[in-house]
Parts: structure tokens; C-alpha cells; sequence
């Protein structure tokens, strides 16, 4: 498999917003509206990538920079491509590609997703132990440049 990125654009919203019809992945994130849209392809301080494999979008990563050193992460996968280790796979490619432009990245992982939670260790991020003030889960994740 042969993983790349490119940046969100429009044409992409169509296929995104269907796997929303997948009750999982909806009931983790937010449906990609129009206000969406515009909030991560305005230049600000958001971010989305479409991860593809031979041209075929597996997965979207949205990152919010928060300063000038940390990012929230999102990862959202295709639904019926789950269950095969292919998250980690995204992932790590990701935090080799666009993601070293964050020295910091974090995740905010409902409790009852294992498979995130997996995904994050296996990609070395530090699971903090307790729950923030919302009930997340933090996964951290420190880029080598960072000391």
C-alpha cells in the first residue's frame, strides 16, 4: 500500500459525507457541512487532507493548530476499510508526511474506542491516564524535532 496526501477540496465532500451514513463513524464525529468546509479551506488555523491509496480516498485527517506548536488530530476511515490495522498505517504515514509540520499533535479519544486508543500507541503517541475535563482521553504525540 502506497499512502499520500493531498489537501480536502470540494470534489471530495460527496464521498466523505457518505460514509457518514455508517452509524460508528457518525456517532464519533461531526458530519462535513458546508460551514466545515469552509472552516478547514480558509488557511486559517485549520487543516484536512484526504489520504489516498492508487488514487482512492481511504481516509480524511483534520488537524486545528492550536499555537504554534500543537495540533488536534482527527482521523476519520473509510468505513468498511476498519478492522485492518489500516488506521495505524494512515497515521504513521501521515505523522512522516504533513504531520511533521506540527511538533506537537493530540487526540481527544472517546474512552470506549480501543481501536483509536490501539492506533495511537501503535504510532507512538503517550495515552495520558486520566480523562480530561470532558471525558477524553489525551493521546500526545511529540515529532523527534521536538525536545
Amino acid at each position: 500500500m502506497q499512502i499520500s496526501f493531498r489537501l480536502f477540496t470540494v470534489d471530495d465532500l460527496p464521498e466523505f459525507r457518505a460514509w457518514f451514513a455508517d452509524a460508528e463513524l457518525s456517532r464519533r464525529l461531526s458530519f462535513p457541512t458546508d460551514e466545515w468546509f469552509a472552516y478547514v479551506t480558509a488557511g486559517g488555523a485549520a487543516r484536512s487532507w484526504v489520504a489516498l491509496d492508487a488514487d482512492r480516498m481511504i481516509a480524511q485527517m483534520q488537524v486545528d493548530r492550536e499555537d504554534a506548536e500543537r495540533g488536534y488530530l482527527d482521523l476519520a476511515m473509510r468505513p468498511h476499510l476498519r478492522g485492518r490495522g489500516l488506521g495505524a498505517a494512515v497515521l504513521a504515514a501521515f505523522l512522516s508526511g504533513p504531520g511533521r509540520a506540527y511538533p506537537i499533535l493530540e487526540g481527544r479519544i472517546e474512552p470506549d474506542n480501543a481501536a483509536s486508543l490501539a492506533c495511537c500507541r501503535r504510532c507512538g503517541f503517550v495515552i495520558l491516564p486520566e480523562p480530561d475535563a470532558d471525558g477524553f482521553i489525551q493521546a500526545v504525540y511529540r515529532s523527534s524535532q521536538t525536545s
